[in-house]
């Protein structure tokens, strides 16, 4: 490899990605495979992802409900164990969404639901792979946000994800504040209105995909490729330099 393809190697470091069984996730795990990690997928589905037989890095699938805390607390150990004692990426990407819900019929179900995925799974694993990273010097922690943390988008309505978004990404900062002098970065990536199978029945109704244009810079809504470099800049030693930030990959919605 030459200096800069060295930057963004990740061989030899190991990772757990969060919410892979399908869309974001799913390319989140497969582009820190193909940078050399040893990646386990959470998800409570069957994790599917398209990797070439010649992958430098490996694949390990742990199906896990993390809106049940014991069942995070049990995957959790099952990943230390499973990565030989350390988890060098954490990626926080898993979400529920009770889409299309007004805030004043969300029920305590799905808030507490929201909640519990959302949120406490990603700080109990952090807590838990926190003592590794300590030891080890280093680490590197990326939490999903959302750009529904910053802005209200009343046309969908998302109010408890919304609300959970917005504590991700101010835990994501009080993260960086902490554990900095032991060389743990933590920084938020922040998408905007990405095609996945979920998401695609809505953002290809033909209003909504007008209205997304309509206040998009870049005359396009995103797909799930778009987080490829981004993650690899946050996970890798070329962002050995980033903490405490949010890096939104929306083609520029929030920028006006």
């Amino acid at each position: 490899m030459n200096e800069i393809a060295d930057l963004f190697s990740l061989k030899g470091k190991t990772a757990v990605v969060t919410g892979t069984s399908a869309g974001i996730g799913a390319r989140l795990a497969r582009t820190l495979v193909l940078a050399g990690a040893q990646v386990v997928a959470m998800a409570r589905r069957t994790t599917h992802v398209d990797l070439p037989s010649s992958s430098p890095g490996e694949l390990i699938p742990m199906n896990v409900d993390l809106g049940q805390r014991d069942q995070v607390a049990n995957a959790a150990r099952a990943s230390l164990e499973a990565l030989g004692g350390r988890v060098d990426i954490l990626v926080n990407n898993a979400a529920f969404l009770a889409g299309g819900v007004k805030a004043e019929d969300e029920s305590y179900e799905d808030i507490r639901h929201t909640l519990a995925v959302n949120l406490e799974a990603p700080i109990l694993l952090a807590q838990t792979f926190y003592p590794g990273m300590r030891a080890a010097g280093g680490g590197s922690i990326i939490n999903m946000g959302s750009i529904v943390a910053s802005v209200g988008i009343g046309r969908l309505p998302q109010a408890v994800y919304s609300a959970s978004k917005g504590g991700l990404e101010a835990i994501t900062r009080e993260w960086a504040a902490q554990w900095s002098r032991y060389g743990i970065r933590v920084n938020s990536l922040v998408p905007g209105f990405i095609e996945t199978e979920t998401t695609a029945p809505i953002i290809n109704i033909e209003k909504i995909q007008e209205w997304i244009l309509r206040n998009t810079l870049l005359p396009r809504h995103g797909q799930p490729a778009d987080f490829d470099g981004a993650l690899l800049l946050l996970a890798s030693d070329a962002g050995r330099y980033i903490t405490g930030q949010r890096l939104v990959v929306d083609g520029g919605w929030t920028a006006h």
